[in-house]
């Protein structure tokens, strides 16, 4: 088996050469502050993931910011295209590569990704950045012309460099969204969704109090053949909560009714709950984002009662618990959920009932969490991780009615074996890894 990598390409932080966007209103002493407390996290998180080998190419001198246990190598010269192949040259394969913009990535994100491309699901994966460049590239070997001919630093830098992957013929995978620390808008948005980082400290000491978030929610809405449905739930939406309907390969139209209601569309082919939950994390940007089913059995106007505590900081994530209508959830489904809940219960003493599909919690924790499956163990893992990692989990009661058409999951009985043997799958894979 080959061992994976993690490869770095970094500037060293100095005055004048780091985070030249920050300045103003830096002065370029305190920007490369910031770059240096930013490149501190990143080698963190680094060097806590479980890739064998830690590779940091670097522009400059190493300094106190540099964990142990690196291999660290100059950057070649050239053009930043010429310096990310010749990185790669060296690192070899299978790996991931990051830059330093990216402080609140997470040792489980980092993970995450890098099994993306070293077990075999793709030969290449991309993690776009919100400015349209991206913040990873995971390549099952290197290729010397994967970079040939990708514009850098430009808002559609992160689609070339897809083209040109998929030119080589590379079957690319797609990694969560994150947001680059460039500019002091990106600095203080970062220190709002990672207040624990070392940037986050250095940006509210040089730039004061981060000040209020952007308002508004991100509901995450998987579809498949909803279209009798989705008038009554985009129509109930509260104001500042945006839906994003994920199809997940529709027949009826269902895409082009969310369209036409105002709703965000994302297509997700690849079939699976958790697979069109991805997508519709990846295409949030609000510092909140709700997920919920789409056949009109919870009410959108539920929404705010289940997000205000994570929006006030009193709560991680918030499950909404099903309070359901006669005949809205047959016997084995809650008998299923009650099953589940208690086993969560039990390992983290998260006082809950039942894993709710309206749930909320905040974007960029979500991302941390890395959760992987994409099918109908996805609920469960999110909640399994967010156990795991100490989150604040907590439960509100929900109204739960009949829902509008069949359900493609639990309405079926294939499909409710499908779904007890992914949850099963979870509960037998963290029990494995022990706590």
């Amino acid at each position: 088996m080959q061992r994976t990598h993690l490869l770095v390409l970094a500037k060293a932080p100095v005055p004048g050469r780091s985070k030249t966007r920050l300045t103003p209103p830096l002065t370029t002493v305190e920007a490369a502050a910031v770059a240096e407390a930013a490149l501190a996290d990143t080698l963190e998180a680094v060097a806590a993931c479980g890739a064998d080998r830690r590779v940091l190419a670097l522009d400059g001198e190493p300094g106190p910011w540099l964990p142990e246990g690196f291999e660290v190598v100059p950057q070649a010269e050239g053009t930043f295209n010429e310096r990310l192949a010749a990185a790669w040259a060296h690192a070899g394969g299978p790996g991931l590569q990051i830059g330093m913009d990216t402080p609140q990535a997470t040792p489980a994100l980092l993970d995450a990704a890098l099994a993306v491309a070293a077990g075999g699901e793709a030969d290449a994966a991309l993690g776009l950045a919100e400015d349209g460049g991206w913040w990873a590239l995971g390549l099952a070997r290197p290729h010397p012309e994967a970079f040939l001919g990708v514009p850098m630093s430009r808002d559609d830098t992160g689609l070339m460099q897809r083209k040109q992957l998929e030119a080589l013929g590379l079957a690319v995978a797609d990694l969560p969204v994150l947001r680059d620390l460039d500019d002091a808008e990106d600095a203080r948005a970062l220190a709002r969704t990672a207040p624990r980082t070392r940037t986050a400290r250095k940006v509210l000491a040089l730039l004061g109090p981060a000040g209020p978030e952007p308002a508004g929610v991100d509901v995450v809405l998987p579809v498949l053949d909803e279209r009798d449905a989705l008038p009554w739930v985009l129509g109930r939406m509260p104001e500042g909560y945006r839906p994003i309907v994920v199809d997940n390969g529709s027949a009826d139209g269902s895409p082009e009714v969310a369209a036409d209601l105002g709703a965000t569309v994302v297509a997700e082919p690849r079939r699976g709950f958790g697979a069109a939950c991805h997508a519709g994390l990846a295409a949030a940007t609000a510092p909140v984002v709700a997920f919920m089913d789409c056949d009109a059995s919870l009410d959108p106007a539920d929404l705010p009662a289940v997000c205000e505590p994570v929006l006030e900081g009193e709560s991680d994530l918030v499950l909404g618990a099903r309070d359901a209508a006669a005949g809205a959830q047959p016997l084995r489904n809650r008998i299923a959920n009650r099953y589940l809940a208690r086993q969560v219960r039990r390992r983290f003493g998260a006082r809950l009932t039942d894993l709710g599909p309206m749930r909320a919690a905040r974007r960029e924790a979500l991302l941390g969490l890395a959760v992987a499956d994409r099918r109908s163990g996805w609920p469960l893992e999110m909640v399994l991780r967010a156990g795991r990692d100490g989150w604040r989990i907590t439960e509100l009661p929900v109204p739960y009615r009949p829902r509008v058409g069949r359900s493609k999951v639990t309405g079926t009985l294939g499909g409710t074996l499908r779904a007890v043997k992914d949850m099963r799958a979870q509960l037998a894979l963290y029990k494995a890894r022990g706590r």
